[in-house]
């Protein structure tokens, strides 16, 4: 299959092949949301692989979707972020592949097929792809909520499909799940959006779903697929007449996707609820995966004077003095038994009591 996009710059272009080549069943949703000019066409050309000079003629927002996609430090000005792509070993890396992959994808295989066998493959396809939309629409049935107007799946039926995964409700691989289907609210999977997830899964029971777990957990632990993920919670989580996200929300949702991925989360956690407005605007959601996958633990490479939002900056200050009081270890420590707290403190607030 071949690429064909349009009314996008070659960086632009560049991103999302590379992301279908070798991302495809997480990435490709995302990069779809984001950039609606793409269009895939098995009779279209492949894409000009760019000039890495052509890097400065992008905006400072796509450049900064470009770091985020490979892990790059965010912040800065916009030849700083320039010379840390062409730096990246990723990302020439991928260069070179995509040079290649549009070499080879211009070349066809020299064995001549007859019409007749066309139409034969076309239409096995064609069935193939009836009996499995049958076969999601059954697996929706199975979990829709019959009393909703709109076909949807909603709390309960998410908890019976949790329940027949074998999985917990409140696992965050089920952001994943619910990133894959680009579900646009919280407790609620509309049957375009079951159908969407199941296709790019390639699941059409849940015997599918169950084996494809270990993939989507895999995909919480690679940063360039967690940060999409993590990006897509936002607007998955909050009203969607809000523009920002409720402070105790937020916080419960740090509480999932952050381990692994935020060295002080616990730090975190404490300072922004007491130094914190109501509500977390989606500029520091962003900017605090960025802090965690950047900042070495010691903060002996964070730069006071880089474009971290105030709230990060001053938090960012608080650890340092911290650890200069306490030492490093001491605070490490710290960490822990707030983590060993914080599970217990959630233990008391899930529990049922009888009267």
């Amino acid at each position: 299959m071949k690429l064909k996009l349009l009314s996008t710059t070659p960086e632009i272009q560049y991103q999302y092949i590379v992301y279908f080549s070798e991302r495809w069943s997480s990435s490709l949703s995302s990069a779809v949301t984001r950039c609606q000019p793409l269009r895939l066409s098995a009779h279209s050309q492949p894409a000009t692989q760019p000039a890495m000079d052509d890097l400065s003629r992008l905006r400072v927002k796509e450049l900064t979707e470009i770091c985020r996609n490979f892990g790059i430090r965010t912040s800065g000005r916009k030849a700083e972020l320039v010379e840390r792509i062409k730096a990246n070993a990723t990302y020439q890396a991928d260069v070179a592949k995509m040079a290649k992959l549009g070499i080879s994808n211009g070349h066809h295989s020299g064995t001549k097929r007859s019409s007749g066998d066309d139409d034969g493959g076309s239409n096995k396809k064609q069935k193939n792809d009836r009996e499995g939309d049958e076969a999601i629409d059954e697996l929706f049935a199975r979990f829709q909520d019959a009393e909703v107007e709109e076909a949807s799946i909603t709390e309960d039926g998410i908890f019976a499909l949790c329940e027949a995964l074998g999985i917990d409700a409140q696992d965050p691989v089920m952001l994943a799940l619910s990133c894959a289907m680009e579900s646009e609210m919280m407790g609620v999977y509309t049957r375009t959006e079951f159908r969407r997830g199941m296709h790019k899964l390639n699941c059409h029971s849940t015997e599918d779903l169950r084996a494809t777990i270990p993939t989507l957990r895999a995909q919480m632990r690679d940063r360039a697929q967690f940060s999409t993920i993590y990006s897509f919670t936002l607007g998955f989580s909050k009203d969607p007449t809000q523009k920002s996200l409720a402070l105790e929300l937020a916080v419960g949702l740090w509480d999932l996707l952050l381990p692994g991925h935020f060295h002080w989360r616990h730090h975190w956690r404490q300072y922004v609820r007491k130094n914190s407005r109501s509500v977390v605007s989606k500029d520091l959601w962003l900017q605090v995966l960025d802090f965690g996958h950047q900042i070495k633990p010691d903060l002996s490479n964070y730069d006071e004077n880089g474009a971290w939002p105030v709230l990060l900056d001053d938090f960012a200050a608080h650890m340092v003095e911290l650890i200069k009081e306490k030492g490093l270890a001491a605070v490490q420590i710290e960490e822990k038994a707030m983590a060993a707290d914080g599970d217990k403190t959630d233990e008391a607030e899930n529990m049922v009591v009888d009267e």
